[in-house]
């Protein structure tokens, strides 16, 4: 089977739709000159995110805490922010359900998804609906996160705010994520109360289960256990969560403001080299505002894109496919074909 396909063959159309305007590179005058959004008026701060990052964020600090340092904690904070982190939000969230830039088995995808869902990331279908709602009005008033707002704003104060440019979840959903809710799977956890915390905290609950059969295997009934699987926890699941947390949202933040344009595209995305190597690749952002759809934002060979490269070893197992490469590339083919 083919790995690499065309957007229309692969693409869902109300995708397509959503993201044409994004997806194609436009002459604009430039985006520092144009009017910041309004749209982002506070209305009300929502307390369940307040408390939830807050505790979360001073949870982490025991990392600082001689007593819960250990070299296998750092090791399962590495390991745990690739299988989380990076195949759970830029891979699953980002490029295959938001964008569709490449498929894979229903399983697989689902799998993909629910370590996703452990990063406390919402649930797909809003993560999904959020983002594409950022392409479709990237820089402008209905952007849902905006650093013409301001830094902080982008970063994380509009998830912990309601706001004027919000919709009701019904209208957001309709318009853009009725692909997503398409699937059971996603359609269930949009049902079930609370989805993402109820699977983060399992998830948690295993993770911690699985460091204390570990540290007994290898200390005993012993308060060096004891140590040790606080620490693989406190690394492994805690701050390894507030990680991924600000290397996602400074794609969103940083991404925005720092770095170089390669296409003068309509909104104020940059190349920052900075959060390209903490995400493995989707600090190139200026590349992927100007070709949403491709599965690779690697446009330069020194622009390296390691999420690619995941999706492209998945392909060699027939876990990936249909893979949406780079628009040049699109183009040399199609011309090739026309010939």
């Amino acid at each position: 089977m083919s790995t690499v396909t065309e957007p229309a063959e692969n693409a869902d159309s109300t995708v397509v739709e959503l993201l044409k305007d994004s997806s194609e590179t436009k002459q604009a005058s430039s985006p520092s000159s144009q009017a910041r959004p309004a749209g982002a008026t506070q209305k009300r701060v929502r307390w369940d995110y307040m408390i939830v990052f807050g505790a979360v964020h001073a949870a982490a600090l025991l990392i600082f805490v001689p007593y819960f340092f250990s070299w296998p904690g750092v090791i399962a904070f590495c390991i745990s922010i690739v299988l989380f982190g990076i195949l759970g939000i830029p891979i699953a969230f980002h490029r295959m359900l938001a964008h569709k830039s490449f498929k894979s088995p229903k399983w697989f995808e689902r799998t993909l998804v629910t370590l996703a869902m452990c990063t406390a990331q919402e649930t797909p279908a809003r993560w999904v609906a959020w983002h594409r709602k950022h392409h479709s009005h990237s820089d402008e008033v209905e952007d849902p996160h905006s650093p013409r707002v301001s830094f902080l704003w982008s970063h994380l104060d509009w998830l912990l705010h309601e706001n004027t440019s919000s919709m009701s979840t019904f209208t957001l959903y309709h318009k853009y994520a009725k692909d997503i809710l398409d699937d059971p799977y996603y359609r269930w956890l949009e049902k079930l109360p609370q989805a993402a915390g109820i699977i983060f905290f399992v998830h948690s609950l295993v993770y911690l289960s699985l460091a204390a059969i570990g540290s007994v295997i290898a200390f005993g009934l012993t308060a060096e256990a004891v140590q040790m699987t606080a620490s693989i926890f406190v690394w492994g699941v805690i701050a390894r969560t507030v990680y991924v947390w600000h290397i996602t949202w400074a794609v969103n933040s940083v991404t925005h403001l720092i770095g170089y344009r390669t296409y003068e595209t309509t909104d104020d995305s940059k190349n920052c080299w900075q959060v390209a190597l903490l995400t493995f690749g989707e600090g190139w952002h200026n590349n992927h505002h100007a070709d949403p759809a491709a599965a690779s934002v690697q446009h330069r060979w020194w622009e390296v894109d390691l999420n690619y490269y995941i999706i492209k070893t998945f392909a060699l197992f027939g876990l990936a496919y249909d893979i949406i490469p780079p628009r040049h590339v699109r183009k040399a083919r199609s011309l090739a074909k026309s010939k």
